[in-house]
């Protein structure tokens, strides 16, 4: 079992290393022109190429030291550049490298042009000049090419010696600014300061605040006391609301209770406790009301009786207290709405007080912020200016004992090179074969792949599920007009006999012949097809139905201003529409004039009925049809005819049109009986070595001595010459005698 997965993964591999040369076999011209044009492309770019020089020298770019940095919040001192050591590197090689950098290089060097066009020769020294870092260690590998041998070990020394001229002057002028902005910040926030003081003091005068703490805590208090006030009042007012709820919620009682319950209630709920002047005296005859009420009991608890003379006074004195009483208690009920209402009164004003006081408690509240606020812009102005003059302090003795840094050192020379170090005429000849190929190989793949046309044979009966009847070489002529005996011709002998085994499978006499499209030589096809099916003594009838581009009469040189619309738009005869050729046996129906609707003619009664007659009256009818995908023309005749004949040339119609073509012809109910493949080049292909091997043969045993085909010297025969049509017959050999006096 694994020997035969290994035998067939081996086919396989064949098969697609069978496919590769083929492809390139098809297409080598294509391959050859792309491989050529880019090899000779490298030889001249070669040839052509200035030559140009390389030296090089190993350096380190050190990063500057520490500087003064004043764009922070409080200053510093910093490095000038915060980008690790790799990407510091490259920056300062394109500053190395910058146009004004560059030009002075220039300059120093006395370069051609640097006077006249500075920028252009410095863009030139940029391009020359290159920089590749050295793994493992911070040094670069500065790499100069330039056109002259002479300039170019200058050019790299000059180009280092500039940028450290450079480095030092932005770092000394970098340090000198940063000082003097320092001392400029240091000046700037003693004016602050003093400003911040002056204001701090003025906001607290003006605002009459007082110090609880240190400045720094910012703890300030407004002398003016607005706070225990506004909190006296409320004190006040809830005192009072309280009273005014205790009077309120009773009021409404005292209506309902009678003098026994109404006493006993004020007393209950302390009612009697609110100064009126009838409140006195409720007070005083309740408790005269007491008095003798505890006499009374006592009394009863000594045995005196209700009726006792002794009792019956206290008895009369009661009575006449509560009579008494009943109307104090009216009085003084009345006596309380004033009360109440004095009470509110003394309530609404004391919330508007209030409101008075919180107002300016809120605009003491506001004056305490605006004042803590300049407060901590004072402090934080005298903190920035101590810090400020404690770095100025530091920085005067750093300066005094610092050295400056190197920013490039050197680890080797350039040297002036011998021999130059581009072109490489041996490495672009490689570079160059290699490339043609490979391009060459995928053009042709590309080529192949997008080119989806029928290629061969083998694709055409692949593709269209149809028998190729026939193989027509390249150049092939009218065999009408030459002689019917060259190699040529037999390629359409080929192609009756097999559409002579066709026939007598469909039953057919009638064909179209049709193609995809214009220009692949369908009526060529048929008009060779007609004429070798007469030489063989076949009675056979041209129908040019190609009303839009007739070409039949003109391939025969015969006039065809009447014919085949003549015939379907009127009663006419058919001998008046059918001429006779100046070949033996083959006849012609032009197309005539062309109709305003050629369509319309043809899907008339008419046409079948001229199929019809003329399937009974020849031996086989040849219909040309205009292109399928071109008109609807081709449509209708395929569905009137017994067959229908494709004909396509190979790398012209994708396969989806002739996909296409076959589905219409199918649709309409025509009959495909084959292909026939024509302008075929029989020396392209090793599947149609059958046919170039009998051509050469045939040819070197049948052609002329002189190389040429001859033609024939009949006249041509015009349209208005009377024909004779063959009537039906067995015999398909008839005599022209026979056919002269068989008059239709």
């Amino acid at each position: 079992m694994a020997d035969n997965v290994t035998s067939e993964k081996q086919a396989e591999a064949i098969l697609h290393a069978q496919d590769f040369f083929k492809v390139l076999k098809s297409r080598w011209k294509e391959a050859l022109f792309v491989f050529l044009l880019i090899l000779l492309s490298s030889i001249f770019v070669t040839m052509v190429m200035e030559k140009k020089y390389t030296t090089s020298m190993r350096i380190e770019i050190k990063q500057p030291g520490e500087t003064i940095d004043v764009s922070a919040a409080t200053p510093t001192r910093s490095s000038v550049s915060a980008m690790a050591s790799s990407e510091y590197i490259v920056t300062q090689f394109e500053v190395m490298v910058s146009q004004r950098n560059l030009i002075q290089v220039a300059k120093n060097l006395n370069l051609p042009g640097v006077d006249a066009y500075p920028e252009s020769v410095a863009a030139d020294l940029a391009n020359c000049i290159k920089m590749e870092p050295i793994r493992g260690t911070n040094m670069v590998e500065l790499i100069v090419t330039h056109p002259n041998q002479a300039d170019v070990a200058k050019i790299c020394r000059e180009v280092v010696m500039v940028y450290q001229s450079m480095r030092d002057e932005e770092e000394k002028k970098l340090y000198q600014d940063a000082v003097d902005r320092r001392n400029k910040a240091f000046k700037d926030a003693e004016t602050v300061l003093a400003k911040k003081q002056a204001a701090l003091d003025a906001a607290i005068k003006k605002n009459n605040f007082l110090f609880t703490g240190s400045l720094e805590a910012g703890d300030l208090r407004a002398a003016s006391g607005v706070t225990e006030e506004i909190n006296a009042l409320r004190q006040r007012k809830q005192l009072l609301e309280s009273e005014l709820s205790h009077v309120s919620v009773h009021i409404d009682t005292l209506d309902s209770k009678s003098v026994e319950d109404l006493l006993t209630y004020v007393i209950n709920t302390q009612l009697e406790t609110v100064e009126t002047p009838a409140c006195a005296d409720i007070r005083r005859l309740n408790e005269e009301l007491r008095a003798l009420d505890k006499d009374v009991e006592t009394m009863k608890a000594q045995g005196f009786g209700l009726k006792h003379p002794r009792m019956l006074p206290l008895l009369e004195r009661m009575e006449s207290l509560k009579t008494d009483m009943q109307q104090k208690l009216g009085v003084w009920k009345k006596e309380l709405e004033p009360v109440i209402q004095r009470k509110r009164t003394e309530i609404e004003d004391l919330a508007e007080k209030i409101t008075a006081l919180e107002s300016k408690q809120r605009e003491e509240s506001a004056q305490t912020w605006e004042l803590r606020r300049a407060n901590a812009e004072y402090v934080r102005a005298r903190d920035n200016r101590n810090e400020l003059e404690r770095l100025l302090r530091s920085e005067e003795m750093r300066e005094k004992h610092s050295e400056r840094s190197t920013a490039v050192v050197s680890y080797s020379k350039p040297v002036e090179p011998r021999e130059p170090s581009s072109p490489n005429l041996k490495l672009n000849l490689i570079i160059g074969v290699v490339v043609g190929l490979i391009s060459g190989c995928i053009v042709a793949f590309i080529y192949n792949y997008f080119d989806t046309s029928v290629k061969s044979l083998e694709d055409a009966e692949r593709h269209l599920s149809l028998p190729v009847l026939g193989v027509i070489p390249q150049d092939v002529s009218l065999l009408a007009l030459t002689d019917g005996d060259s190699p040529d011709a037999e390629a359409y002998r080929i192609l009756r006999t097999n559409l002579e085994l066709k026939k007598s499978l469909y039953k057919a006499k009638s064909f179209a012949i049709v193609s995809a499209n214009a220009g692949e030589g369908k009526s060529t096809t048929l008009s060779n097809l007609a004429y070798v099916y007469a030489s063989a003594g076949y009675n056979v009838l041209m129908i040019d139905a190609d009303m839009r581009r007739p070409r039949l009469a003109r391939y025969l040189e015969m006039e065809g201003k009447f014919g085949l619309s003549n015939y379907l738009t009127s009663d006419i005869p058919l001998q008046q529409a059918v001429f006779r050729t100046e070949v033996e046996n083959l006849y012609l129906m032009p197309s005539g004039p062309q109709p305003i609707d050629p369509s319309g003619i043809l899907s008339s009664q008419r046409m079948d009925q001229l199929l019809a007659e003329t399937s009974k009256r020849f031996d086989l009818v040849l219909v040309d049809s205009p292109p399928v995908l071109g008109v609807s023309d081709a449509s209708i005749i395929v569905s009137k005819v017994d067959a229908t004949i494709v004909v396509l040339q190979p790398r012209k119609m994708p396969v989806k049109a002739l996909l296409r073509t076959k589905s219409i012809i199918n649709n309409v109910g025509g009959q495909i009986i084959g292909l026939v493949m024509n302008n075929v080049d029989i020396s392209a292909d090793t599947q149609y070595q059958y046919y170039t091997t009998y051509y050469s043969y045939y040819s070197a045993d049948e052609a002329a001595p002189d190389g040429k085909l001859k033609a024939k010297s009949k006249p041509a025969v015009t349209s208005d010459t009377p024909v004779a049509v063959v009537p039906p017959s067995s015999s398909k050999r008839k005599s022209s005698e026979n056919d002269d006096s068989d008059v239709y």
